[in-house]
């Protein structure tokens, strides 16, 4: 599971960090290496919203 969380944004924003940034490349270990993780990558993507105090979510799988 990668965990990202954001101010005054977006669930689907923090989501495409995840995507953008390629952060599930660490569960796949190196080229030529047996990976680190076979199953599924969720990405979740939380936000606070400041002036709401409210909070929001999304998961979806990599």
């Amino acid at each position: 599971m990668i965990i990202e969380l954001k101010v005054d944004s977006t669930p689907e924003d923090a989501i495409r960090q995840i995507k953008d940034k390629n952060y599930a490349l660490r569960f796949k270990g190196k080229l030529g290496e047996k990976k680190i993780y076979d199953g599924r990558i969720l990405a979740v993507g939380i936000t606070y919203h400041k002036k709401t105090k409210k909070y929001s979510c999304k998961i979806e799988i990599l």
